[in-house]
């Protein structure tokens, strides 16, 4: 995985590591023109690159929701799907809480946030992208505020925060889990889905792997790396699992076409992706997918 550095790549400084804030990091690969770096202490990837609040609006732009490749060829076409996502982890998580108060960070259109409100949950979500926050609110009829996590200011406490395919794609994951904390109730709850860069699935694609999507992505977890930063901020697992996943046929076929340009070797098998249909929900083999709830201690 490691490539050979070219002189000014090897001299310039990298980032300390995300999680674990070591110095101790070493360049692994180049993905989307950004490193890729490893710690050499925790085994964590990152993304070498501090994200500004102008570079989180130009990265989740509507181009993301609709322009296809690391993106979305149109996520509203997404709506039911992530809105039964949204109540099977409702489900999921029954036998650990009664519906109370929730906050969905990285809400999008709040198809999953409707999906908890549908099995009797409070929600409200924090979502950069106004246009997806005003179809939330205006098309589903549920409370989403425009910003981030760090710059939304919000007076009530929830009792369950999620975090659905979001907290690699948060910069700094330290002060995002510090924050997630002060709006949480005493023993409150955090449901996090992300992606498993020590997967098999992770492994077998290297550098190729669907998650490597720089500047999208920041933060590479596996479940190890992810436990241990959530448990110094008191924190503790009580449920996990590995969740079904679907993919709308027209958004697979974007993205599938898109990493097989990028990835040149296997370029020339970009036109077979014309023989996937547009409008059907596909399985998808979600082995390098796994979804953590955390309890507060505090």
């Amino acid at each position: 995985m490691h490539l050979k550095l070219r002189e000014p790549e090897r001299l310039s400084k990298l980032m300390n590591c995300t999680l674990c804030e070591s110095v101790n990091t070493e360049f692994a690969f180049f993905k989307n023109d950004y490193k890729i770096i490893h710690c050499k202490d925790c085994n964590h990837l990152f993304t070498d690159l501090i994200v500004s609040t102008a570079k989180v609006n130009e990265i989740y732009s509507d181009n993301y929701f609709f322009g296809g490749g690391d993106g979305y060829s149109d996520y509203t076409l997404e709506k039911d799907m992530l809105i039964h996502r949204g109540e099977y982890y409702a489900d999921r998580i029954s036998s650990y809480m009664v519906p109370g108060k929730v906050l969905d960070i990285g809400s999008a259109a709040g198809f999953i946030l409707k999906g908890f409100e549908n099995k009797g949950w409070d929600g409200t979500g924090i979502e950069p992208n106004a246009s997806m926050a005003e179809y939330g609110r205006t098309v589903l009829g549920v409370d989403i505020k425009k910003g981030t996590l760090e710059s939304v200011k919000l007076q009530e406490r929830f009792d369950l925060i999620i975090l659905i395919q979001v907290i690699g794609q948060i910069n700094n994951v330290k002060n995002a889990i510090i924050k997630m904390s002060d709006y949480l109730k005493p023993g409150g709850h955090v449901l996090i889905e992300t992606w498993d860069k020590d997967s098999i699935t992770a492994k077998i694609s290297g550098k190729h792997w669907h998650e490597f999507s720089p500047p999208s992505t920041l933060n590479y977890f596996s479940k190890k790396t992810l436990q241990t930063i959530m448990c110094r901020h008191n924190f503790s697992l009580v449920g996990q699992g590995s969740p079904k996943k679907g993919i709308y046929s027209k958004h697979a076929r974007s993205f599938i076409k898109h990493k097989l340009l990028e990835s040149g070797r296997l370029k020339w098998m970009a036109g077979i992706t014309s023989l996937i249909p547009g409008d059907i929900i596909l399985p998808y083999p979600s082995e390098d997918l796994f979804w953590f709830l955390f309890q507060s201690s505090n």
